[in-house]
């Protein structure tokens, strides 16, 4: 056999007529059909529906055929061309996303609906080709109930041999004939001849519960004569397999997107961190200065209470933008090691505290608990989500009437966490089915069918388990088992000895590329010890060079001109004994390697924005013990 015997046929060419008053819509179509170089088309473009018309009857194996011309709009359109030839095969490629207007279309024996701006390569292409294979499927049961009409069994043993499922149903909707294929597809006993249709099918695709799952099939409706009376014929494909790719698609698309999101949000977080690092800094300066003026007389009642009331305000702040900083962390870049339940729950509150307030009281029950094994993020993602339904089971405006219970406990070897509501609960057909990617029993808008799956995954790597017992109307209680954490974990090193007497006055090199912090934390630190204020990491190498003679560096992480990790190299390099007597400090949005930095110096990083009383502390326990030595009087130089 020679080489080109053995080739396989080439593919057959479409002939695509095209009525399109758009020349863009007609470029893409044509981009699209030339998108997939084994598969030939040739495309005609009529921009009028009467020059589509004028050119229907030329044989065209599809016509595309949009429903907003010049000179014609809607369903009309279709009848116009039908009306010219009953036969051809009609593709609707619209503008219009329009559930009923599709349905009608498809019921008017439109082969299929597309949708212009969802169109893609792969759409175009399988609706040219599934419209060619139908009618042709369509005019050999025509051609052959014609041809043989008197010889029924030929034409039955045709259609039994059809992958698709045939229904044949008089019209009174009586089923007169069922092929295998639609036996299997809609259950083997339910299609019998002489009784009513027991499915109700829609004409294009419609979802149906069989067996305890949701199927989705394509239905297309013939008008046929069966046995020399008019009837209409069913034709029934199993799109299940199709329908679940593009909801996994479109799952994808907006993960994605939320992971776009997921960045910028703490892209934002870290950008408040920075002034809300000098807001709490300077608040801590007016209680200081509130206190001193008190101290000498001075009326300070009308000061004290707004000043209170301004740090409780920066504080939950700060708060609300740690707990999301942790809820963005990458799973990837968090490492699994010993978790407080508690606190977790507790920043998990604080993310949804917006959704919670106006729906229910939250009423906590936090035992004293083991460490669990996990990461904080991802566990923090978890009771989130689970917070969050428990929330959207609830309506809006009955606060006093409802409940959320949060509570943990010690279970042998486990820790057991549960979030209980008193909403609407689950029916308990849907119970079994919760955590299948993309089942929901929500409205539509209110959830995407993944969040008890994730949740799921997250708890099963951790080697937990994940439970839920529901009743309709009453409510919901969601059980997570987390075994509690057994690894070996260093012991805390003893604090190093400090020589009793006052504290001295030490040395301290801040670095940081905001004025604003510099000045706050000058506030807080100088007047106990003596503050040198520099606003990169270039101009922190400098002053060095020049003055090694400090006790502690504080240092940013990220700076315009030089980061805290070149400045921590060259300090290990030139002046090693500074090394283990520098202070980092961040406010989030960190990349991978800075992230690794801070893994590796865990023990000496303060997140922005500070607390002043963890600042000093921290300070204090880095200064080496030495006897009290007169404050310099000298100018700190550098930054504001």
């Amino acid at each position: 056999m020679s080489a080109e015997s053995s080739r396989a046929p080439p593919a057959p060419c479409f002939r695509l007529l095209l009525i399109e008053d758009s020349a863009i819509a007609a470029s893409i179509v044509q981009s699209h059909l030339d998108a997939v170089p084994w598969q030939r088309a040739e495309l005609a473009h009529a921009e009028t529906l009467a020059a589509g018309l004028a050119r229907v009857k030329e044989g065209w194996d599809v016509v595309l055929l949009d429903l907003s011309l010049p000179d014609g709009e809607g369903l009309e359109v279709v009848e116009r061309v039908r009306d010219v030839d009953p036969h051809v095969p009609i593709v609707v490629l619209t503008g219009h996303d329009d559930v009923r207007l599709a349905e009608r279309a498809l019921g008017a024996s439109v082969q299929d609906y597309l949708v212009k701006r969802s169109l893609d390569t792969d759409t175009l292409w399988r609706a040219i080709r599934y419209a060619v294979s139908r009618q042709q499927l369509v005019t050999q049961l025509a051609r052959t109930m014609a041809e043989a009409r008197e010889n029924e069994a030929n034409l039955h043993q045709l259609i039994a041999r059809s992958a698709d499922g045939v229904i044949v149903l008089d019209p009174g909707g009586t089923v007169l004939f069922a092929n295998p294929a639609a036996e299997a597809l809609l259950g083997e006993g339910r299609l019998v001849a002489g009784r009513g249709c027991p499915v109700a099918l829609r004409a294009g695709e419609t979802s149906l519960e069989l067996g305890g799952h949701t199927v989705f099939i394509d239905v297309r409706w013939v008008d046929v004569d069966w046995q020399g009376r008019p009837s209409r014929m069913a034709l029934l494909r199993d799109v299940t397999g199709r329908r679940r790719g593009e909801e996994l698609r479109l799952r994808l698309e907006r993960s994605e997107r939320l992971a776009a999101v997921g960045q910028l949000a703490a892209g934002v977080a870290h950008e408040i961190n920075n002034p809300l690092a000098y807001v709490v800094a300077n608040l801590e300066l007016l209680a200081r200065e509130i206190r001193r003026l008190a101290g000498k007389g001075v009326a300070t009642e009308q000061l004290a209470q707004p000043l209170d009331d301004a740090r409780h305000g920066a504080t939950r702040v700060m708060h609300i933008v740690r707990d999301l900083g942790v809820f963005a962390r990458s799973e990837a870049n968090e490492a699994i090691g010993p978790t407080d339940v508690n606190a977790v729950l507790e920043s998990a509150l604080n993310i949804v505290h917006a959704q919670m307030k106006h729906r229910a009281r939250v009423v906590r029950e936090l035992a004293p608990v083991s460490r669990v094994g996990g990461a904080e993020g991802r566990l923090t993602q978890v009771f989130v989500n689970l917070l969050i339904n428990a929330a959207q089971s609830i309506r809006e405006g009955r606060v006093a009437d409802n409940v959320v219970e949060v509570r943990t406990r010690e279970q042998g070897r486990e820790v057991v966490a549960e979030i209980v509501d008193s909403g609407c609960g689950v029916a308990e057909e849907h119970i079994h089915r919760l955590f299948e990617p993309f089942f929901t029993t929500k409205r539509a808008g209110e959830g995407t069918g993944l969040g008890l799956a994730i949740c799921r995954s997250i708890v099963e790597s951790c080697g937990g388990t994940i439970g839920i017992s529901s009743t309709a109307g009453v409510g919901t209680c969601v059980r997570v088992r987390l075994p509690a954490w057994t690894s070996a974990e260093p012991a805390a090193l003893p604090a190093p000895a400090r020589e009793e007497g006052p504290t001295r006055r030490a040395r301290i090199l801040v670095v940081d590329d905001e004025p604003l912090i510099l000045r706050a934390l000058r506030g807080l630190l100088g007047t106990s010890h003596e503050v040198v204020c520099v606003s990169s990491g270039a101009q922190a190498q400098r002053t060095l060079r020049l003055d090694a003679d400090f006790d502690v560096v504080l240092c940013d992480l990220v700076m315009q001109e030089g980061t805290g990790i070149e400045l921590h190299e060259w300090i290990e390099a030139e002046l090693p004994a500074l090394a283990d007597r520098v202070l980092f400090m961040t406010g989030g949005g960190t990349s991978e390697a800075s992230r690794r930095f801070l893994a590796a110096h865990g023990g000496r990083v303060l997140p922005k924005p500070i607390d002043p009383a963890e600042l000093i502390r921290r300070v204090e326990a880095l200064l080496p013990a030495r006897a009290v030595e007169p404050a310099r009087a000298v100018e700190p130089t550098g930054g504001t």
